[in-house]
C-alpha cells in the first residue's frame, strides 16, 4: 500500500514539475536603433558625457502603459541599442537641452533615428592656461534661447585622466565646491560683455608634476534633469 501511495506522489511530482518547465517560445531581440544627438546651432553632435543624458523608449506594441527604458548617449553624442524587440515605441532624447518632442516610431532590424536638440547653454571661448603646477581654466557662456532659460546653477572645471571626461567620468578629488564657480543667477543678471555672453568664469586647480589630463569645463541650469553643457576636451601634459 506505501509503495502504491509513494509511486502516486512521485508521478504527481514529476507532472507537477514539467507543468513549471514551460518552453520559452520568444524570439531573442533582435531589434537595433542607433543615431545621433544633434546641436540645432552648429549641426554637428551634442558636446555629451558618457551616459549623463539619454534617449527614453517606451514600446507600445503590448501595452497601453510599458515601463520606460533608457539608451545612453555617448561622450561623442551618438546612442545605440542592438538589443530590443521589434515593434513600435515612443522615443524622447532628455539631457541638457530644451525639451524635445516625443516622435512615435517603428524599430527592427536595423533602424537610425537622429534627433535635433538645442542646448540651454553654450560654453565658448575655452581656456586652457597651465603655470607650474596650476592649471587654470575659463570660458564664456552663450544661450541659443534666453526666454524662459532656467537659472544657471555653476560652472565648474572637470580633470580626467582618460579621454572620458565629464561629470561621470572625472577625479573626484576635483569634484568640489571648492573648484567651482557658484552662479545661482537667471540669464538677465549675469554680467555681460558688448556681445551679449557673459564674462568669463574662471577656475584654478593644482595638478601633478608627470601626469597627462584632459580637461573641460561644464555648465549646468536649474531644470528637472541638471544635466551639464560641456565644452571641448582637452588634452593637457604636465611636464615633470
Amino acid at each position: 500500500m506505501k509503495k502504491t501511495i509513494y509511486s502516486i506522489l512521485f508521478v504527481a511530482s514529476v507532472l507537477a514539475s514539467s507543468s513549471c518547465m514551460k518552453v520559452d517560445n520568444f524570439d531573442a531581440p533582435e531589434a537595433h536603433v542607433t543615431g545621433r544627438i544633434i546641436d540645432s546651432t552648429t549641426g554637428e553632435n551634442i558636446l555629451a558625457d558618457q551616459g549623463e543624458c539619454r534617449v527614453r523608449i517606451w514600446e507600445k506594441s503590448f501595452s497601453l502603459n510599458p515601463a520606460n527604458q533608457d539608451i545612453p548617449v555617448k561622450q561623442d553624442g551618438t546612442y545605440n541599442n542592438s538589443k530590443l524587440f521589434s515593434g513600435t515605441y515612443d522615443v524622447v532624447p532628455e539631457g541638457s537641452w530644451w525639451p524635445a518632442d516625443t516622435i512615435r516610431m517603428g524599430i527592427g532590424n536595423k533602424t537610425s533615428q537622429n534627433f535635433e536638440v538645442t542646448p540651454y547653454l553654450k560654453l565658448i571661448d575655452f581656456q586652457v592656461n597651465l603655470e607650474g603646477e596650476n592649471l587654470t581654466m575659463s570660458c564664456r557662456l552663450d544661450a541659443p534661447i534666453t526666454e524662459g532659460l532656467p537659472q544657471i546653477m555653476e560652472v565648474r572645471p572637470y580633470l580626467s585622466l582618460n579621454q572620458f571626461c565629464g561629470a561621470s567620468n572625472c577625479i573626484n578629488y576635483y569634484n568640489t565646491n571648492d573648484f567651482r564657480v557658484n552662479v545661482m543667477k537667471s540669464w538677465d543678471k549675469i554680467e555681460k560683455e558688448g556681445d551679449g555672453r557673459t564674462i568669463a568664469f574662471e577656475v584654478t586647480v593644482p595638478v601633478k608634476r608627470g601626469y597627462i589630463y584632459f580637461v573641460r569645463m561644464g555648465a549646468k541650469v536649474k531644470d528637472s534633469f541638471e544635466k551639464h553643457n560641456y565644452t571641448e576636451i582637452v588634452k593637457v601634459e604636465v611636464p615633470q
